[in-house]
């Protein structure tokens, strides 16, 4: 039987979730010996939409930092890559002036074949539905209205509409 969503693991000593966010910043502090000063966290978004919302509005654009490098795998990088493109394009830009990104893919390791068939085809289709919904799309205040109007992770009109199912090979990936 195909498992659902992976929760978060728990922190042995304190027994709270421990987020994907947090997960980053341990190892490059832990494994890596990045400075934890060094370090800031985006552990409130849901998705990668609202994580380059949030990086920019809590953290670039306040603490004035224009070059950005964003890792991720492979199989999310072409949607990731039109994500962050078009939040960090969006108006105002900050007095500092404009963002420089930069991408490195890491290997889809440790997916089963079928389970990394399935994500990147709801990658691509995601890709599809994030390229018309962006188009129009030009300020971080659209940004802001589309995220808590219209995005089924944010909008409180979710909690009356059934979300879309999600096959059980790409939940797997989560």
């Amino acid at each position: 039987m195909a498992k659902a969503l992976t929760p978060m693991p728990v922190d042995p000593v304190s027994g709270f979730q421990v987020t994907e966010a947090e997960a980053t910043a341990r190892s490059l502090i832990r494994e890596f010996g990045v400075a934890a000063e060094d370090v800031f966290e985006e552990g409130w978004s849901l998705d990668t939409v609202a994580n380059a919302y949030l990086l920019r509005a809590i953290h670039t654009d306040v603490a004035g930092w224009r070059t950005l490098i964003v890792v991720n795998n492979a199989f999310h990088m072409p949607r990731t890559r039109a994500i962050f493109e078009k939040v960090f394009s969006l108006q105002p830009l900050p007095e500092a002036g404009e963002y420089s990104v930069s991408f490195v893919e890491v290997p889809d390791e440790g997916l089963e074949p079928e389970v990394l068939a399935a994500r990147t085809a709801r990658e691509a289709q995601s890709l599809v539905g994030w390229t018309k919904t962006s188009a129009n799309i030009t300020t971080m205040k659209q940004m802001q209205v589309f995220l808590f109007s219209d995005h089924m992770a944010y909008a409180s009109k979710r909690l009356v509409k059934d979300r879309e199912p999600v096959s059980p090979e790409a939940l797997m990936s989560y």
